[in-house]
């Protein structure tokens, strides 16, 4: 769930409910309706599908869900509806009271979270039997599916970030557009052709770019610069070592050495990242496919289209970009688990892949439908579609277990004292790399314990 904010910066709590309010809980949300139910006569089935959607998707996802109960008479779906960072909370308190719904939204990086609890259901068994085509997916997009080398969850659809620019403002500039091997010092001196006082006030009002301010827009400029946020096995946090101090440097040089960045103030006086691409005050802004559907009524203030397109995102010492994947997963040992199937594979499959394509919200996850004019359709900007597909080759999930909820607090903490209160970017990355550190560590313990205790 990435959409608005960065759609969506829900961030899981560490622990699900106390057992000791599961039954006032279950109370709730029975009167609430929120039961997941099994058939209620012989040959029907209700379902119940969890969902974070604002009012377009939530339509988008009406219409899809319609055409499966056509074919499907004897299956009714009742949505159950939570946008907003309520979302995750609302399914950690389902799950607690022994509630929780049939099939699910969840965003990949949330995935370790709820499987470590033993509340989704292993796929591999599903995808074999069924033989569902995720060899047909692109091959980097698997591993964000995954725990502990499982299935647990299949993709709504996913995207890689890309690096929106204004054409007009480049073209402006006499800049030559974004491109393959774009390095950091050309996004640095561009950046600084394109920061500028439009009205000559003595203030400046059109800037380059803006800075990260959640984990997925840190990491690719660390992995860019060669390092990575975490060891292979996740036992120790790597934002302390230099690729990842150097990266953190340059981004706060650019807000507060070369001002191509807008200040906190400067932001929220022109509207933010976002909406400064989106009425011409901020030239670059480096996103995932969601920004197309905010970006293709882009307009200046007086009222003329904003035109722009997409290219990769710039490199140093190595080609790397993010990616994000928004998945459906199913609730362990549901009562409705083989329809729930079913209707997963309905809702992520060729077809439901065609469907989500043509809302311009998401990159396909399959190779031959993100190759086909659905996605790749030229009567919609960008006319660079491809360039989606194209990074790819190296993009990345983050590297995610059961703590992200809590590391990615800390890091958007850290975050905000290095853009916003101009904290030390080398003190605050090695207070924030003590503070992850000790999170594995009592991590560990638990799982230790938790371990012994299953043992006995």
């Amino acid at each position: 769930m990435r959409e608005s904010a960065t759609a969506q910066g829900q961030l899981l709590a560490r622990r699900f409910c106390a057992a000791s309010v599961a039954g006032f809980l279950l109370l709730l949300l029975l009167a609430a309706g929120g039961c997941s139910r099994s058939s209620s006569s012989k040959g029907t089935v209700h379902l119940t599908l969890a969902c974070w959607e604002g009012p377009e998707g939530l339509a988008s996802l009406t219409r899809l869900l319609d055409r499966y109960k056509e074919q499907h008479p004897n299956v009714s779906i009742e949505i159950q509806q939570v946008p907003g960072a309520q979302y995750y909370q609302r399914l950690k308190i389902q799950f607690a009271a022994g509630v929780a719904p049939d099939i699910m939204q969840l965003a990949y990086n949330q995935l370790p979270t709820f499987a470590y609890r033993n509340a989704l259901e292993p796929l591999d068994h599903l995808i074999r039997r069924d033989k569902f085509p995720v060899d047909k997916m692109f091959p980097e997009l698997l591993p964000a599916l995954k725990y502990r080398q499982k299935f647990y969850g299949v993709p709504r659809g996913w995207t890689t970030f890309v690096l929106y620019y204004n054409q007009d403002m480049f073209d402006a500039a006499h800049l030559p557009y974004p491109h393959e091997g774009w390095t950091w010092e050309d996004f640095l001196a561009a950046g600084r052709k394109l920061t500028k006082d439009l009205d000559g006030d003595g203030r400046l009002d059109q800037f380059a770019c803006d800075a990260p301010t959640q984990t997925d827009g840190l990491a690719f400029w660390i992995w860019q610069n060669g390092g990575r946020l975490f060891t292979p096995d996740m036992s120790r946090c790597l934002l302390d070592q230099p690729p990842a101090l150097e990266a953190l440097r340059f981004l706060r040089d650019c807000q507060y050495k070369y001002g191509i960045f807008p200040s906190p103030e400067q932001a929220q006086d022109l509207g933010g990242g976002g909406e400064m691409f989106r009425n011409g005050r901020q030239a670059m802004f480096i996103q995932g496919r969601w920004g197309c559907l905010s970006f293709r009524d882009a307009k200046y203030p007086d009222g003329r289209p904003v035109r722009w397109d997409v290219g990769p995102p710039p490199m140093k010492k190595e080609k790397a970009t993010v990616l994000f994947a928004n998945c459906y997963v199913l609730r362990k040992n549901g009562p409705n688990l083989e329809e729930a199937w079913k209707l997963m594979q309905w809702l992520t499959g060729v077809q439901g892949q065609i469907h989500q394509a043509r809302t311009g919200r998401d990159m396909p996850s399959f190779i031959s439908v993100a190759e086909s004019p659905v996605f790749l359709d030229p009567r919609n900007p960008p006319e660079h579609d491809r360039v989606f597909l194209d990074v790819a080759a190296y993009a990345r999930p983050l590297e995610v277990d059961p703590n992200t909820g809590a590391v990615d607090e800390l890091v958007l903490s850290t975050l905000t004292q290095i853009f916003t209160a101009r904290k030390d970017p080398d003190k605050a990355a090695r207070q924030l790399t003590s503070a992850i550190n000790a999170i594995i560590r009592d991590a560990k313990r638990q799982g230790d314990r938790r371990e012994g205790a299953v043992a006995q």
